[in-house]
This record gives structure tokens, C-alpha cells and sequence, in this order.
């Protein structure tokens, strides 16, 4: 199975966040943020992915690139 690494730290350091701002502004754990920023294949809910992609007014595609050339 392919993992994925996410977008959220770029996403996170575009919009002048730190963790614990992201993290109180989404109601997130933090030591889940840093899990989605660090770890390729790292497994949030469903429920997480939807507080980031609302927060940050983005598509799970932009969260999750995939590049279909590698």
C-alpha cells in the first residue's frame, strides 16, 4: 500500500501558524498535527481531515497531493 505525506506543514507555515494555534483553532491535538506533518502514511479520522480541509478551504487533493509520476 502507497503512503501519503501530507501538505499540512507548508499549509500550517503559509498561514503564520504555529502548532499550537492550528491546534486550538481546530480543535485538533497537536501531537496529532505534528503526526499529519511528520509521518507519510500517518492514518487521521475522518473527522480530523475534515476540520483541516474546512480550516484551511481546501480539497483533500491539496491536502494529500499525489504525484502520479513517481
Amino acid at each position: 500500500m502507497e503512503k501519503f505525506k501530507s501538505n499540512l506543514k507548508e499549509l500550517r507555515q503559509a498561514a503564520g501558524l504555529t502548532l499550537d494555534e492550528l491546534a486550538d483553532e481546530t480543535g485538533i491535538g497537536k501531537r496529532t498535527i505534528i503526526t499529519i506533518e511528520n509521518e507519510a502514511g500517518a492514518n487521521p479520522s475522518v473527522g480530523t481531515v475534515k476540520r483541516l480541509l474546512k480550516y484551511f478551504e481546501i480539497t483533500f487533493e491539496e491536502l494529500y497531493p499525489y504525484d502520479n509520476e513517481g
